[in-house]
């Protein structure tokens, strides 16, 4: 559920950025959203390399098979898998980076 709600995030802000870009031209609404596919493919790529850099394989299997009796942790075990922390790296580098793009900031140079 936390992977796919990220997923839907990640479409709304492609629709987002294809229609603010579509104003100027159509070429330049369909660049942004190739920016997009192209910084998510290289971006989950490095941030599954970092997740699997931190956590050991064996250490999900120890957390994932460990027996626990709160119906919350049991809930939770179940939507946080490797693939999920490396959305949520990924979505973290990307705000920050589409916040730097598509917002510059409006300071002028005296």
């Amino acid at each position: 559920m936390v992977a796919a709600t990220l997923l839907i995030l990640h479409f709304c802000a492609a629709v987002y950025a294809f229609l603010k870009y579509k104003r100027e031209s159509l070429t330049e609404g369909l660049l942004a959203v190739g920016l997009m596919l192209i910084v998510f493919a290289v971006g989950w790529t490095i941030s599954s390399l970092i997740t699997n850099s931190i956590f050991s394989i064996e250490a999900f299997h120890q957390w994932y098979y460990r027996p626990l009796e709160s119906s919350f942790w049991v809930s939770v075990r179940r939507e946080f898998n490797s693939d999920t922390i490396s959305l949520l790296i990924l979505s973290l580098g990307e705000l920050i980076f589409y916040y730097v793009i598509f917002f510059p900031s409006k300071k002028q140079s005296s």
